[in-house]
């Protein structure tokens, strides 16, 4: 049986969809994994931390280049997040806490976290 045109058109709409998301998602990481050693070098520094929801936030000192690097940062992990989610059929704020928590986990000494009662430490 042969579906509708308007049917046709719209599962191909939704595949579309579906495979752009992904390809942004992948466009992402491959993003992050350009920012890593600017970040990295920025949370040694103190300018920036992680907070409890699996986000960057500029600290001290940092300025507008610490600002435009923790926004596209925290953009592509918003994209990233919500991909997991769509996998792993949760929200994408219950990926972020737990990449959080990873995060802190991995974190080298000296780092800033948030725990998750929203108080900030440095990592030991």
């Amino acid at each position: 049986m042969k579906l509708p045109a308007f049917l046709r058109l719209a599962f191909a709409f939704v595949i579309a969809l579906a495979v752009t998301g992904l390809a942004r998602a992948e466009g992402a990481r491959e993003r992050m994994e350009q920012r890593l050693p600017a970040l990295d070098a920025m949370k040694t520094r103190g300018v920036v931390g992680e907070n409890n929801q699996g986000f960057l936030e500029v600290r001290d000192g940092g300025g507008e280049a610490a600002a435009k690097l923790v926004a596209a940062e925290n953009q592509d992990r918003t994209l990233v997040y919500a991909n997991i989610a769509k996998k792993y059929n949760t929200t994408p704020d219950e990926v972020g806490r737990r990449r959080a928590r990873k995060i802190a986990e991995n974190s080298s000494p000296g780092v800033w976290l948030q725990a998750p009662d929203g108080t900030w430490y440095q990592k030991k």
